[in-house]
């Protein structure tokens, strides 16, 4: 009877410890996809600067140093974070800006320069950007070159300009990041932007040979880095500390009854959030995750994406080929769903053929349209059962939290307005497309 107790106890500071760590790892994901969207919004938004200049040479491959003293700072305005920019028509440097700091670099040949000129001579080669470092700088700090080759004229009468060269500052760049005392120790890797491939260049060593690790890319432009973080071990297992501390204080009154509870309180809690037919989190099991994404966001001044996602054409399944069917259909859907998303995001089933999503760090309507694009090729993929195709479709609506709405009931009729639009819209095209089939 102790031993069943012990074992009982813990058993129930395990799964406190569990979610402790499943809600670690969700924060922590969070706060890594918030870091990458920023990141590479920052580095991209330098990045494409030198299509402008780009653009600008291509139509005057004559114009002076002068006339690029009066462009180049207007191209420019607003980046936070370029720390000089060359151009170098012939692989010679010609222009730099800012100049003061700069002046010796004027009349530097790149061919003549063993450290610069094979990468140089890769971006020739390549005829698009590229990306090299983060590394450390004559002038001193760390930082990004990406060099890009010019070519003006078009067709077989294209010919070689010279170079763009833009330098972005690490450190202004990791700093504007929070980066600078690095307390949540991330660390970044991908040195020339070759991602998991390269050498990690920031955080503390050994982060990403951990076995707990959590990574998400940052792409940009021909290139690729990696994030990483563990973690905070303190963050994890002060409920199964709690929990454990007070079971066994009332272990020898209470152990049998104890063991019931459990029982009962797993069976319960299983029947009360799990969809029987899908697997999927119910709608009670829904609501719960959002407050608490809800909460979290508020706390993190962070977003999410609610979606709803409404089968079209499933009752036809039912009348045609019975219910076993339309419950394979939405088996077949909501495994789709699960192995679509990441795992940090939720799919629950809230009705018949009606599914909803949460989605941690999505805060753009570009990146929810990336999401259902997805979806909607997924779904599109007939089922397959007992050897015909059946094809469903889905509707689709989505809101983003806080920036669309800032309560979950808000939230939730937005989308569920917006999926009822969508739904509205295929029916009056599948009604158009009967009509012509009709008068032909």
């Amino acid at each position: 009877m102790a031993l069943c107790g012990i074992l009982g106890t813990e058993f129930v500071a395990g799964l406190a410890n569990q979610r402790d760590r499943e809600s670690v790892q969700l924060e922590t994901q969070v706060e890594l996809s918030e870091l990458r969207v920023w990141l590479e919004s920052e580095i991209n938004s330098v990045l494409y600067l030198t299509r402008g200049l780009t653009a600008y040479i291509v139509a005057r491959p004559q114009a002076t140093p002068a006339e690029f003293a009066v462009v180049v700072p207007y191209i420019l305005r607003g980046s936070d974070h370029v720390r000089n920019i060359g151009l170098a028509p012939n692989n010679r440097i010609r222009f730099v800006y800012p100049l003061a700091g700069n002046e010796a670099a004027l009349g530097l040949d790149y061919t003549q320069d063993s450290q610069q000129w094979p990468a140089i001579a890769r971006a020739i080669e390549h005829g698009d950007m590229l990306v090299s470092g983060p590394l450390q700088l004559v002038q001193g700090g760390s930082g990004l070159i990406a060099r890009s080759p010019v070519f003006v004229d078009v067709g077989k009468d294209s010919r070689y300009w010279g170079l763009v060269s833009i330098v972005i500052d690490m450190d202004s760049l990791l700093a504007a990041a929070g980066l600078n005392d690095n307390p949540r120790g991330i660390a970044l890797r991908g040195t020339d932007g070759l991602g998991a491939r390269g050498m990690q260049f920031f955080g503390p060593a050994g982060v990403f040979e951990s076995a707990d690790v959590l990574t998400l890319p940052v792409n940009f432009r021909h290139g690729q880095w990696e994030i990483g973080v563990v973690p905070d071990p303190r963050l994890q297992g002060q409920a199964g500390m709690r929990t454990r501390g007070l079971l066994y204080a009332l272990l020898l009154a209470i152990v049998v009854l104890l063991l019931q509870l459990i029982q009962v309180f797993c069976r319960a809690r299983h029947q009360a959030t799990i969809d029987a037919l899908t697997g999927l989190p119910n709608r009670r099991m829904l609501l719960e995750r959002a407050g608490q994404l809800i909460a979290q966001s508020r706390r993190n001044n962070s977003g999410f994406a609610l979606c709803y996602v409404d089968l079209n054409g499933f009752k036809p399944v039912n009348d045609r080929y019975g219910h076993h069917a339309g419950d394979q259909v939405l088996q077949e859907v909501a495994v789709r769903l699960r192995r679509a998303l990441r795992v940090v995001d939720t799919v629950a089933r809230t009705g018949g053929d009606e599914f909803v999503l949460l989605l941690p760090g999505i805060e753009s309507v570009p990146h929810v349209d990336a999401v259902l694009q997805k979806l909607s090729a997924v779904m599109r993929v007939p089922v397959l059962y007992k050897g015909e195709n059946i094809v469903v479709g889905a509707s689709m609506g989505w809101a983003l939290f806080a920036s669309e709405a800032d309560t979950l009931d808000a939230l939730m009729a937005l989308a569920d307005s917006r999926m009822y639009e969508m739904k509205e819209n295929f029916k009056a095209v599948a009604r158009s497309a009967r009509a012509g089939t009709a008068m032909q």
